[in-house]
């Protein structure tokens, strides 16, 4: 029993001693923690990987730095990803609402002025028949006036 409250100890001051790291370093930067301080040295693999050798750790203890290593990576890729597309989300937004706002103000504009330019147009041909019937009045009362007279 005391083998494995040892390990166990070890175990979490590395994780301690790793976390530590970890905050040092930041998420953005998609930089991966040093594992434990227990001569442990990391070799860059594919990708973003990393994969840890241990001198004095048992096989199963590297794995699991392994095996976390590569779930820090993805955390870091995902929060990456997640920050672009809101990025991307904000920008679409912003130029949608531009283009919203725009396409809203000069239809409206543009149906006033059409309403108004209407409205001229009415008025104008309203004046016209006016001016017709006044003339034809007023040439009418002339007749009237004229044949009265005679």
């Amino acid at each position: 029993m005391e083998p494995a409250r040892e390990s166990a100890k070890r175990m979490r001051a590395a994780m301690s001693h790793e976390e530590d790291d970890t905050t040092s370093q930041g998420s953005a930067g998609g930089g991966v923690a040093a594992s434990s301080g227990l001569a442990a040295a990391a070799t860059e693999t594919e990708g973003d990987e990393m994969a840890v050798v241990a001198a004095e750790e048992p096989m199963g203890s590297a794995e699991t730095e392994d095996h976390i290593q590569r779930i820090l990576v993805a955390i870091d890729n995902y929060t990456r990803q997640v920050s672009e597309m809101l990025d991307a989300g904000r920008a679409l937004f912003k130029d949608l609402a531009a283009d919203f706002e725009e396409r809203l103000c000069s239809r409206i504009h543009k149906e006033k002025v059409e309403r108004w330019e209407e409205e001229i147009r009415e008025l104008r041909a309203r004046d016209a028949a006016n001016e017709q019937a006044r003339a034809l009045l007023h040439n009418a009362q002339l007749h009237l006036l004229h044949t009265v007279r005679d």
